[in-house]
C-alpha cells in the first residue's frame, strides 16, 4: 500500500490496536497516537504518545502528521455526565482536525468510530434492526456532535469521511475499560478457582435475549474498506458480525472453552460477586506465569453489570454495508473461541 499512511488516534484501544495489526499486515505505513507506550510487538509502525485531551501537546504533533493520507479515529473518552463526554470527545477529534487540516496536503479520508449507542442501545429498548437512516434517539451523545462537525468540516474539501458502528467490539487487548471478552474469561478463571458452576449473572430475560457482537478483526478490516471504497464516501455503516445470538446458546459454549460445568442464570452484581477477585487474581497470575498481575487490566465489573442488564434485544441491520460492496461473515461462537485462544497463547489468562 505504498503511499498509504495511516493515523491511528487511540492506538491501544480494543479498536486502535487491533486496526494498527491489521493495517501493518496489509503493508499500510502508521503512525500510531496514544497515551501509553508502544505496542511492543509492533515495532515497524511509529507510535507517539501524547493526551489528545491537552491541546497543547497535539500541536506539539503537528510534524508527525505531514505525511497522514488516513485517518482512522478510534480514541474515546469517558466522563461522569453527557455533556462531560461531548466536550471531552469533540475536543479531542477537533484538535487532531485542525492539525491534519493544517499539515497533511494529501489527506483522503477520516473514519469514525461510533456504535449502536447511536440508536439509543443503551437506555433501553429500540427499533431492530437499527438501520444506518433511523432518526436519532432524544437526548444527548457525543457520536452526533463528532458527526456533525466532522460533516461540516469536510464540506467542500477534497478527503471523504466514513462511520462505523459496531456492538460490543470483542478482541484482544489488555486495560481496555470496555472489553467484554476479557472481563467474560477473568470471570470464568477465577470461577474455576472457586470450583464454581459458571452462573449467568444477569436475569432469565437477559439471558434469551437477541443480541450481537463486533469482531475487532473484523471492525479492522471494515474501517480499511470505508477508509478506500468509493461506495463508502461519506457514509454511515452498521458493522456486526455474521450473525445474531442468544446468551442462553453462546454461555455452555464458553463454560467448555474453560471446562466449566454451566451453570444458570442469578441475577447478581458482578462488582459484588468479585470484590476478592483482584487477590485471587495475582495467585492466579504467579501460578501460571501470565503477563499482568493486575485483575484490573482485564476485567471490568460495572461494564459487565450493564452488559448483562439487558433484556432488550439488539440487532442492527447490515443490508447498507453489504449492498457498498463489504461482506465478510463471521460466526461470533468462532471469534470468540479464537479471541480466548489467542489471549491464552499471549499469556493474558490461564
Amino acid at each position: 500500500m505504498s503511499g498509504h499512511v495511516a493515523l491511528v488516534a487511540g492506538a491501544r484501544g480494543i479498536v486502535g490496536g487491533n486496526l494498527v495489526e491489521r493495517l501493518l499486515q496489509k503493508g499500510w505505513q502508521v503512525i500510531g497516537v496514544s497515551r501509553g507506550d508502544a505496542d511492543l510487538r509492533h515495532a515497524q509502525y511509529r507510535h507517539v504518545a501524547a493526551d489528545l485531551l491537552n491541546p497543547t501537546a497535539c500541536v506539539a504533533l503537528a510534524p508527525e502528521f505531514r505525511n497522514v493520507t488516513h485517518l482512522f479515529y478510534t480514541a474515546r473518552a469517558s466522563a461522569p455526565d453527557a455533556e462531560g463526554e461531548i466536550a471531552a470527545n469533540l475536543g479531542m477529534l477537533r484538535v487532531v482536525m485542525e492539525q491534519l487540516t493544517a499539515q497533511a496536503d494529501n489527506m483522503r479520508h477520516v473514519c469514525l468510530v461510533h456504535g449502536t449507542k447511536w440508536y439509543g442501545s443503551h437506555l433501553g429498548a429500540f427499533r431492530t434492526p437499527a438501520s444506518e437512516a433511523d432518526p436519532r434517539h432524544a437526548g444527548p451523545n457525543w457520536y452526533f456532535d463528532q458527526h456533525d462537525y466532522i460533516t461540516a468540516l469536510q464540506k467542500s474539501r477534497r478527503w471523504t469521511w466514513s462511520t462505523v458502528r459496531p456492538h460490543i467490539v470483542c478482541g484482544i487487548a489488555l486495560g481496555y475499560p470496555f472489553n467484554m471478552v476479557a472481563t467474560l474469561a477473568a470471570y470464568a478463571v477465577l470461577c474455576r478457582d472457586a470450583g464454581m458452576a459458571l452462573d449467568f449473572p444477569g436475569s432469565e430475560q437477559a439471558f434469551h435475549a437477541l443480541s450481537q457482537a463486533t469482531d475487532a478483526t473484523l471492525l479492522a478490516d471494515a474501517m480499511i474498506w470505508s477508509a478506500q471504497a468509493p461506495a463508502a464516501a461519506n457514509q454511515d455503516f452498521n458493522v456486526i458480525n455474521g450473525d445474531y445470538f442468544r446468551w442462553c446458546n453462546l454461555w455452555p459454549v464458553l463454560a467448555e472453552a474453560f471446562g466449566l460445568p454451566c451453570g444458570k442464570p442469578v441475577p447478581q452484581r458482578m462488582s459484588a460477586l468479585m470484590v476478592d477477585g483482584d487477590k485471587r487474581w495475582g495467585a492466579i497470575a504467579s501460578r501460571h506465569g501470565l503477563i499482568s498481575s493486575r485483575l484490573d487490566m482485564l476485567a471490568n465489573w460495572r461494564f459487565a453489570d450493564f452488559l448483562f442488564k439487558a433484556e432488550w434485544d439488539a440487532l442492527s441491520s447490515t443490508v447498507k454495508i453489504r449492498q457498498a460492496g463489504f461482506d465478510c461473515p463471521l460466526p461470533t461462537e468462532r471469534s470468540l473461541l479464537d479471541i480466548i485462544a489467542g489471549m491464552r497463547q499471549r499469556k493474558l489468562i490461564p
